[in-house]
C-alpha cells in the first residue's frame, strides 16, 4: 500500500478506529460495571436454552442441570462467545470500510450488517450445540462412574 492511498484512510479512519479501541479499553469502569457482570451471567445461563430444548422440558426444570454445565465449562463458554464475537465484530468493521467505499448510504450499511449476522449466528449455534451435547454427554459419564465408585467402595 503506498503513502498516497494510506495517508487518506488513515486520516479518515483514525478517529473511529481510536474510539472503539477506547470503548474496549479494559481499564475502562464501564467495563468492569456493566459489562462484566452481565457477561458472566451470560456465560454461566448459557446452556439452559440448549438443554430445555434437547430434553423437551420447560426450561426452569433444565436450569439446575444448565447451571451445573455453565459452571464446569465457564472459560470455555466465555471463550467461545469473546473469540466468535471478534471475529464478527472485526470482519463487520472491514465489511463497514468496503461498503463506506462505495456508498454512504445508512440502509446499506444496515442490511449489510443483517446479513452478516444471518451468516455467522447460524455457525455459533451449531458450534456451541455440538459442544453441550459433547460436555452433557462427559459430565453425565463422569456421574455415572462416580456413582459406581461410591457404591463400590461402600460394599
Amino acid at each position: 500500500m503506498s503513502t498516497k492511498c494510506f495517508l487518506p484512510f488513515y486520516c479518515q479512519w483514525f478517529h473511529g478506529f481510536y474510539i472503539c479501541l477506547y470503548s474496549f479499553y479494559p481499564y475502562n469502569d464501564w467495563f468492569y460495571v456493566i459489562y462484566s457482570p452481565g457477561f458472566i451471567l451470560l456465560a454461566l445461563v448459557f446452556p439452559i436454552p440448549y438443554l430445555s430444548i434437547f430434553d423437551e422440558k420447560s426450561v426452569w426444570k433444565s436450569f439446575k442441570e444448565g447451571l451445573r454445565i455453565g459452571k464446569k465449562k465457564f472459560w470455555k463458554i466465555a471463550l467461545i462467545l469473546v473469540i466468535t464475537g471478534s471475529i464478527e465484530f472485526l470482519f463487520g468493521i472491514f465489511v463497514t470500510i468496503q461498503l463506506f467505499d462505495i456508498t454512504s448510504s445508512y440502509a446499506a450499511q444496515i442490511i449489510t450488517q443483517m446479513a452478516l449476522n444471518l451468516l455467522i449466528f447460524p455457525f455459533i449455534i451449531i458450534l456451541l450445540s455440538s459442544y453441550m451435547i459433547k460436555w452433557r454427554e462427559s459430565l453425565e459419564v463422569l456421574e455415572i462412574e462416580d456413582k459406581e465408585d461410591s457404591v463400590h467402595y461402600s460394599n
